[in-house]
C-alpha cells in the first residue's frame, strides 16, 4: 500500500498528528482508505500507533506519547467504503451504466478508487484536541460520545487566553507587546476568522444555482425565503400562493454539508449557554484549553448551540415565512445517519407535516435502521404536538431502474404505515416532456419512476387506492403509545439508531421518541401519566439512547415529573456533558433519583433504575396494547389509532408465509371488524372478550396488512363467525389469445397453448416484451354454479398488475397474492368472455434492447441493463381457476 515515511536523526516524542487526503472520503458511502500510523526504532520492526478515520476535512488525532526515530503512514484500502448492504440489496444485477451517474451522484458513491492527493501531514510533540475538526463541527461524527478521549493533558489556562481584536491595525499587524512568560513558555497568536464554504445548492438548474444560505441566521433565511417565494408570486400571482395554486412548501433532508459559524455566533452562544465562548475559541483550532475534559465540554456546548440554531433559525424561520404566505410546511430532517448537526425531532417540530424517508429494500437485507428511526421520529413529533399528518419520502430506490411493481413495494409502504406514516410521498415522479422516448428521464440513478411512462401506469389505480385507503384510516385520531423513549441530548435519532435496531426499545409496548426540547417544554404530569399538548399519554418515560450523559436542565425536569406522579425508568447518568454546570446540584439530584435501592419514591411518583422497560410495565400491570400468539418467529407489526369514532389497529404480517393465531387487543366492549385496504370491504370477525382485552382469531396471508376497527358496541361477550373457504370449480387452460401493446417489439398477437412467464418464450419479441399484454378466451360457466352464488377468478400468478374484464364489464384489479378477484356480479350462466390485461416491468425490454442486432425500443437518460442481465417473470403465469365459496 502507499506509504509516507518520516525519519528523524534522533528519537522524537509524538503525541498527535494531522492528516488531510483530498478525495479519499465520499459524502455518503465512506472513505476509500484507512490510514494507519506506525512507529519504529530501527526502520525494520514497526508497531501500530493509531488508525486515522478520514473525512472530507483534515483529521487531527491525539494519543499517548510515542518516542521513536521513524514514523510512517500506511494507506491501507478501506473495507468499509462503498455501498452499504441495505442499498446494495435493492440494486439490480447486470446494470449498464450507460450515460453515467453525473458528477453529483458519483461523488456520493464514496472516495476515489485511485490516487488521492495528500494535502497535509503533521506530527505534533504536544497534545492536541483529539479529532478537533470533528468536535468543532468542521466535519460530523455519528456519535460524539463514542469518540472517546486520549489520556488527560494540561492545556492553556483560560485566563492566559487574551482577546487582541482591538489591538489589530488596519494593515493586519498587532499593536501589542507580549507580557513576559516563565522560561520555556511562549505566546501563540491565533487569528480566527470565518469565510464562505462555497457550498452551492443542488440539484438545481444553472439559473437557480447559488451559494447556500447561512442556516444559523434567521435574518438571512428570511431574506432568502421571501425572495424565493417572491419568484413564485411574480410568476403565478399572489392569489395562487396559499390555499389555491401553490399550497405547500417542503424542505428535503438536509444535504448541504457541515457549517460551524455565523456572524452572531458569540451573542447566540452567550444567550443560550450563559457564558462567553471567546476565551475558549482556541479549542476550534485544536488547542487544549484548561484540560482535555473541559475543552471537550466547551466543544459540546459549541455543537449544541449550532444544533439549536439549525432548528430555530433555519427550520423555524422557513416555517414562519411559509405560514405568512399561507403555505403548509412539510419538513424532513437528517434522514440518513448524521449529515449535519441538529436534533431531527427539533428540526421537524415547526412543520405542519413532519416528514421522514424510507427507501425501498429487499427481503433479505431489510430496511436500513436509520430510516426506521427517521419514520418513528417524524410520527413522534406529530403525536407529541398534535399534528394529524405524518409524511415520508417513500419508496426511494438506488440503481434499480424500473425494477419495481406494486407487489415489490407493498412491504415498504406497509412498514411506513406500521411506524406511523400516514401521508406517503412517492419518490419520485420525474416530469417527462415527450411521448416518443420511453421510459424517458430519471432523477439520475434514483427511483421510483412513478409517472405516465411507467410500464404499468395505466393499471396503477389499485396501487394508489391501496395507499390512499390505508392513509385515510391512519389519519383518524391519534396514535396510542404507552412509553415515551427519551434518547438523550447528543446525536439525532438517525445517527443513534442508524446502524442497528434499538436494543433497549420496548418490544411489547408501543412508544414515541422524546427529545430534550419536548421533555423540557411539552411533557407534563396528568395523574400517574405523562401528557403532551397533542394528546399523547405515556404510562412511563424511559431513558435510553445517549441519556447516559444528561444536562442539569433535563435532570431537573425529570425530578419534577417524578415528584408530580410520573414513572421514569432508566439508568443513572454519568455526567453533564456541558461546561457551565453546577456539579454539586447535578450530583445531588442524581443521588436523590438513583438511590442504591434501585427505586426512588419522590413525591407522588417514582424512578426505577432498570433497562428492561417491558418488564417494568408488566410489574406495573400495563398489559400490551396488542399481541399475537402464532409461531415462535412470527413478526406481526401494529399501530393503534384512537378517535372519537372508535379505535383502529393496523396489523401487518412481515413474513412471506401464512400466519394463523390469536390477536389480543387492549380494548373491550366493542365489536371488531376487518377493513380490507386492497378492496375497501368491511366484514365482522369472530371474537371473545376476556377482562379488558378482546381476543380475535386471525389468519394473515403472506405480507398481508389489514385494519381491525372497533367502533360499534359489542352486544355479546363472544361471537363465532363460520370460517369461509373456497373450492376449485374449473381450470381455464389454454389456448389463450394474447395481444401486445404496440411499439414494444412484440408481434401484434399470438396464441399461447398454455400459460407461462413471457420471459421464457422462444420469440425474442415476446421474451423481452414490456407493457400491457391482453389475454382473451371464452369459457362455459362451471357445473354446480348458479347465478347469485359467490364466484372468484384466481389468476395463480400475474406480474405485475392485472385487470379482469368479464363479459365486457370491469371486475377488478389484482397485484399481489393470492391474485384473486370476485367475479360474482359479472358472471353469467353459459358462455362467458374473459379478458385479462397484465402489465409487467420495463426491465425485460431494456435487456432485450442490448441483445446483438436488436431493434432499440427504449430510451433512458441514466442507468440501464446489460445484455446478460436476468429477465423478470412477466405476464399472466397462472394457473387460472374458478373457485366457489363454501
Amino acid at each position: 500500500p502507499p506509504t509516507l515515511v518520516a525519519d528523524f536523526a534522533a528519537p522524537r516524542t509524538v503525541s498527535a498528528l494531522r492528516l488531510y487526503a483530498i478525495g479519499a472520503a465520499g459524502r455518503a458511502f465512506g472513505a476509500s482508505f484507512a490510514p494507519v500510523l506506525e512507529a519504529s526504532d530501527d526502520d525494520r520492526s514497526w508497531h501500530e500507533i493509531t488508525r486515522i478515520p478520514l473525512a472530507a476535512v483534515p483529521t487531527t488525532l491525539s494519543f499517548a506519547p510515542v518516542t521513536a526515530r521513524h514514523f510512517r503512514m500506511v494507506f491501507k484500502r478501506s473495507s468499509g467504503s462503498g455501498i452499504p448492504a441495505e442499498y446494495a440489496g435493492i440494486m439490480s444485477r447486470g446494470l449498464d451504466m450507460g450515460s453515467g451517474l453525473g458528477a453529483g451522484a458519483a461523488a456520493m458513491m464514496g472516495g476515489s478508487a485511485g490516487a488521492v492527493k495528500l494535502a497535509d501531514f503533521k506530527l505534533y510533540g504536544e497534545p492536541r484536541v483529539d479529532q478537533a475538526e470533528t468536535k468543532a463541527a468542521f466535519a460530523i461524527a455519528r456519535d460524539y460520545y463514542a469518540l472517546g478521549s486520549p489520556p488527560e493533558a494540561r492545556g492553556v489556562p483560560v485566563d492566559r487566553v487574551l482577546d487582541l481584536t482591538a489591538r489589530m491595525r488596519a494593515d493586519g499587524t498587532l499593536d501589542w507587546t507580549p507580557p513576559r512568560l516563565p522560561k520555556g513558555e511562549r505566546w501563540r497568536v491565533l487569528r480566527i476568522g470565518h469565510s464562505l464554504l462555497g457550498t452551492m445548492n443542488h440539484p438545481a438548474p444553472v439559473e437557480a444555482t447559488g451559494l447556500e444560505v447561512d442556516k444559523f441566521d434567521a435574518a438571512a433565511v428570511r431574506r432568502y425565503m421571501e425572495h424565493y417565494l417572491g419568484l413564485y408570486r411574480d410568476t403565478v400571482g399572489s392569489e395562487f400562493i396559499g390555499k389555491r395554486g401553490v399550497r405547500a412548501f417542503l424542505t428535503d433532508s438536509i444535504e448541504a454539508g457541515a457549517a460551524n459559524w455565523t456572524p452572531r455566533m458569540i451573542d447566540q452562544f452567550k444567550a443560550r449557554r450563559g457564558y462567553d465562548p471567546l476565551p475558549w475559541l482556541p479549542a476550534l483550532t485544536g488547542t487544549i484549553v484548561e484540560s482535555r475534559a473541559r475543552t471537550d465540554a466547551f466543544l459540546y456546548d459549541y455543537r449544541r448551540t449550532l444544533s439549536e440554531l439549525m432548528a430555530s433559525e433555519h427550520y423555524g424561520t422557513v416555517a414562519a415565512v411559509a405560514h405568512e404566505h399561507g403555505l403548509t410546511v412539510y419538513s424532513e430532517a437528517q434522514e440518513d445517519l448524521r449529515p449535519n448537526l441538529g436534533d431531527d425531532m427539533a428540526m421537524r417540530r415547526y412543520a405542519d407535516v413532519p416528514m421522514a424517508a424510507l427507501w425501498a429494500f429487499d427481503r433479505t437485507s431489510g430496511p436500513k435502521p436509520t430510516y426506521l428511526a427517521d419514520t418513528r421520529g417524524a410520527a413522534s413529533v406529530a403525536n407529541i404536538y398534535g399534528k394529524p399528518f405524518v409524511a415520508a419520502e417513500s419508496l426511494t430506490s438506488l440503481m434499480a431502474p424500473w425494477a419495481f411493481g406494486p407487489r415489490d413495494l407493498k412491504r415498504v409502504i406497509d412498514l411506513e404505515f406500521a411506524t406511523g406514516i400516514n401521508r406517503p410521498i412517492i419518490h419520485t415522479s420525474v416530469h417527462v416532456p415527450t411521448d416518443d422516448r420511453k421510459p424517458g428521464l430519471t432523477l439520475s440513478m434514483f427511483g421510483q419512476y412513478f409517472n405516465r411512462n411507467e410500464s404499468w401506469a395505466e393499471l396503477a389505480t389499485p396501487w394508489v387506492d391501496y395507499i390512499a385507503r390505508n392513509s385515510l384510516l391512519l389519519q383518524q385520531g391519534r396514535t396510542v403509545a404507552d412509553v415515551g423513549y427519551f434518547y438523550g441530548e447528543e446525536a439525532p435519532l438517525t445517527a443513534l439508531f442508524g446502524e442497528k435496531p434499538i436494543a433497549d426499545a420496548p418490544k411489547r409496548h408501543a412508544y414515541d421518541f422524546v427529545n430534550a426540547e419536548a421533555l423540557l417544554e411539552a411533557l407534563r404530569n396528568d395523574g400517574a401519566e405523562i401528557a403532551t399538548p397533542g394528546g399523547a399519554r405515556y404510562r412511563a418515560l424511559y431513558l435510553g439512547g445517549a441519556s447516559h450523559h444528561m444536562t442539569l436542565a433535563v435532570l431537573r425536569k425529570l425530578a419534577a415529573l417524578v415528584e408530580g406522579g410520573a414513572t421514569v425508568v432508566g439508568a443513572r447518568p454519568m455526567a453533564d456533558p456541558g461546561l457551565a454546570t453546577d456539579a454539586a446540584e447535578f450530583a445531588g439530584l442524581v443521588d436523590r433519583l438513583w438511590p442504591t435501592s434501585g427505586q426512588a419514591l419522590l413525591g407522588r411518583g417514582r424512578l426505577i433504575a432498570a433497562t428492561d422497560i417491558d418488564a417494568v410495565l408488566d410489574r406495573m400491570g400495563v398489559t400490551p396494547d396488542f399481541s399475537f400468539a402464532g409461531k415462535a418467529d412470527s413478526e406481526i407489526l401494529y399501530l393503534h389509532r384512537r378517535s372519537e369514532a372508535g379505535d383502529s389497529y393496523f396489523v401487518n404480517n412481515r413474513k412471506d408465509r401464512i400466519e394463523t393465531g390469536e390477536a389480543r387487543f387492549r380494548i373491550a366492549g366493542k365489536l371488531p371488524e376487518l377493513f380490507q385496504p386492497e378492496t375497501g370491504q368491511v366484514r365482522p370477525l369472530s371474537y371473545r372478550i376476556e377482562g379488558s382485552e378482546t381476543v380475535v382469531p386471525l389468519t394473515l396471508t403472506a405480507d398481508e396488512a389489514i385494519h381491525i376497527v372497533f367502533r360499534k358496541p359489542a352486544t355479546t361477550r363472544a361471537l363465532t363467525i363460520p370460517a369461509v373457504a373456497t373450492r376449485e370449480l374449473a381450470v381455464l387452460d389454454g389456448p389463450w389469445q394474447v395481444a401486445f401493446e404496440a411499439g414494444r417489439g412484440a408481434p401484434a398477437t399470438t396464441v399461447l397453448p398454455s400459460l407461462a412467464s413471457l420471459d421464457t418464450h422462444s420469440a425474442p419479441g415476446i421474451r423481452y416484451f414490456s407493457g400491457i399484454a391482453t389475454y382473451r378466451r371464452d369459457f362455459t360457466a362451471p357445473q354446480g354454479w348458479r347465478k347469485g352464488q359467490p364466484l372468484f377468478l384466481d389468476l395463480g400468478e400475474a406480474r405485475e398488475v392485472a385487470e379482469v374484464i368479464l363479459n365486457g364489464k370491469h371486475a377488478g384489479y389484482t397485484w399481489n397474492a393470492p391474485y384473486r378477484i370476485d367475479v360474482s356480479a359479472q358472471m353469467r350462466p353459459g358462455r362467458n368472455e374473459l379478458e385479462i390485461r397484465v402489465a409487467n416491468l420495463w426491465v425485460n425490454r431494456m435487456i432485450g434492447d442490448k441483445q446483438p442486432g436488436a431493434e432499440k425500443i427504449t430510451w433512458v437518460s441514466s442507468v440501464s441493463y446489460s445484455a446478460k442481465a436476468r429477465t423478470r417473470r412477466s405476464g399472466l403465469i397462472g394457473p387460472v381457476t374458478l373457485r366457489s365459496q363454501r
